[in-house]
This record gives structure tokens, C-alpha cells and sequence, in this order.
């Protein structure tokens, strides 16, 4: 057992909301979801293009990137909801739902040319 009287360690202290501008409403990222949508929308063209290459590329675009922007925009919301400040946007869960189905979707039209080149 230590001797001696016990010396409290000095706290960081944190700036008033004022100065950092903390007490302004924040939300969901949805600017990440609308690039999650345009990389999905980019890719959507590729689909009647022939080429490995540029289904590759469509199934980068249009599935791998909006499945990560899901995962990002679900971390980054669940950080700002520890915000007392922090405003819900209803429509960010149909959103994200939709966003996933289509990813999907644009990951079945870009594979299934992948494949059948593969296999000939």
C-alpha cells in the first residue's frame, strides 16, 4: 500500500458549447448517403457496356462502395446521436434499406456478365 496523501490528476476541461459552436443541431450524414446513391447511379450505365474490366468497375461503383457508404453513414449516426443537440431525419433508415437492395441489384447485373465471360 502506497504512503502519502493521493494526488488527484488534473482533468482536461472541455470549452464552453458557446465557443466551439456545439449547440447547433446536427443529424444524420446524408451527403454521404447521396454519394452512396451517385456511385450506385454511376455504375448503372456500365451494366450495357461490354468488357471484365468495366463490369469490375460497375461492381465497384455500384455495389462495394454504397455497402461500405451504408456502414460509414450508420458509425457516423450513431456518433452524433450521443449529441443532446442531434435532430433524426425520418426517412435515413428507408433510405439506407433501398440503397442496400439496390446495391444488390447493381452487384447481380454486373457479376452475372463477370461470370459468363469467366466460364466461356
Amino acid at each position: 500500500m502506497a504512503k502519502g496523501r493521493a494526488e488527484e490528476k488534473a482533468r482536461p476541461t472541455r470549452p464552453a458549447p458557446a465557443a466551439t459552436g456545439a449547440n447547433k443541431p446536427v443529424g444524420p450524414p446524408m451527403l454521404l448517403v447521396v454519394l452512396g446513391y451517385a456511385s450506385l447511379l454511376a455504375s448503372l450505365p456500365l451494366v450495357g457496356v461490354d468488357g471484365v474490366g468495366i463490369h469490375i468497375l460497375g461492381y465497384v461503383a455500384g455495389a462495394l462502395i454504397p455497402i461500405l457508404v451504408i456502414g460509414v453513414v450508420r458509425r457516423v449516426d450513431l456518433d452524433r446521436r450521443r449529441s443532446p443537440y442531434y435532430v433524426p431525419r425520418p426517412g435515413l433508415p428507408t433510405a439506407l434499406v433501398v440503397l442496400a437492395i439496390a446495391a444488390v441489384i447493381a452487384a447481380g447485373l454486373h457479376v452475372w456478365p463477370i461470370a459468363t465471360e469467366l466460364a466461356s
